[in-house]
């Protein structure tokens, strides 16, 4: 009894067996084409992520400037001062978002060429 059962438990998994080798073809495929959207979403992401950083990027250089303004005439009053003051937090603050904004872009780029990098070695074919 035990020797059939195991047959037959042999012949179910050499079924399934049979049936996941037909399956990788038909889910790399599919996970090929789910690979690209997901590449050129990303690649979006990371072109959008660019153009708010390059906008930023002139802002902080403007608010870099005022402050290097502001701050020459420091010693004139405490008015003058303080808008020195106001100046650099403001510098400061955008020169901080603009920290976080390149680190996101980096990040985004790196899985960009990570995701690229797979997809060659697991999708493209040479002809």
């Amino acid at each position: 009894m035990y020797g059939l059962y195991i047959s037959f438990a042999r012949a179910a998994v050499a079924a399934a067996g049979f049936s996941l080798m037909a399956s990788p073809v038909a889910l790399a495929s599919s996970s090929c084409s789910s690979q690209a959207r997901s590449i050129k979403e990303l690649r979006a992401e990371a072109v959008t992520l660019k153009a708010d950083r390059d906008a930023l990027l002139i802002e902080v250089e403007d608010a870099g400037d005022a402050w290097e303004d502001a701050e020459a005439t420091r010693l004139f009053s405490q008015d003058h001062a303080a808008r020195a003051d106001l100046a650099l937090d403001a510098y400061e603050d955008l020169k901080a978002d603009l920290e976080t904004l390149e680190g996101e872009l980096q990040d985004t780029v790196s899985e960009v060429n990570s995701r690229v990098s797979y997809y060659n070695t697991a999708c493209a074919t040479r002809k």
